[in-house]
């Protein structure tokens, strides 16, 4: 039940945390210096959403490196059984060892791991009863820092940049064609942009998939600046 190093031999294991890493490390380096530090500078966001980022960050990491190398739970070569506890025990057909009931073998592993939940290449280890909660924890963290990269991206893009860009509502080829330097007219809002892109001013309604897109009347000063 010690903090023993649970060490596997994968290559399919460390291809796939190896790739968690990557993506870890891309985002906690590329998310700061792109969106955070240069929209703290301009006043946009406090020291606060910087530090809420990190923390997510360490802790995410942390988590994944101790529930990679947490021992599961792996049952001894020889256990000691109590005479009063037999019966709660049987042999594996596997490695025809003792073994707890609820306890499984795992074929990547090696060996039985008490009350084994599955075996998960992402951490290249088994998921047990000793690094359950580790596991857990790593979802947990991984899903708030996902959550926050997605809100800080949206942020970046939809709302951000509007308030330093003022060509904001031209399309792909207006700006490649550079066609619409010498066009003096309003500056349309996002919002009535992206009214405009979905076909409705219903905000919650741009993010449902089951609906018909309808044309929106545009306003007469917009009406050939689409």
């Amino acid at each position: 039940m010690g903090r023993r190093i649970h060490f596997v031999v994968d290559p399919q294991g460390w291809c796939c945390m190896g790739l968690i890493i990557f993506v870890w490390l891309y985002n906690t380096i590329f998310i700061p210096k792109v969106i955070l530090f240069p929209h703290y500078e301009e006043g946009h966001i406090s020291v606060v959403a910087i530090l809420c980022y990190y923390f997510c960050s360490l802790f995410c990491i942390a988590s994944l490196l101790r529930a990679s190398v947490a021992d599961p739970g792996k049952l001894p070569e020889n256990p000691k059984i109590p005479i009063t506890e037999r019966e709660y025990w049987e042999l594996c057909n596997k490695c025809n060892m003792m073994r707890p009931k609820r306890s499984h073998h795992c074929s990547r592993c090696g060996h039985c791991v008490r009350r084994m939940d599955h075996h998960c290449p992402w951490i290249n280890n088994c998921v047990g009863e000793d690094n359950h909660w580790l596991f857990l924890q790593l979802c947990f963290y991984t899903q708030i820092l996902s959550s926050y990269t997605l809100i800080l991206d949206f942020c970046h893009y939809y709302y951000f940049l509007p308030l330093k860009k003022g060509n904001w509502d031209t399309t792909s080829i207006e700006k490649m064609s550079n066609c619409c330097e010498d066009l003096s007219r309003p500056r349309k809002p996002w919002q009535q942009t992206f009214s405009e892109v979905f076909g409705t001013h219903w905000k919650i309604l741009w993010f449902i998939p089951f609906r018909q897109r309808q044309p929106l009347r545009v306003p007469y000063h917009f009406a050939n600046h689409v």
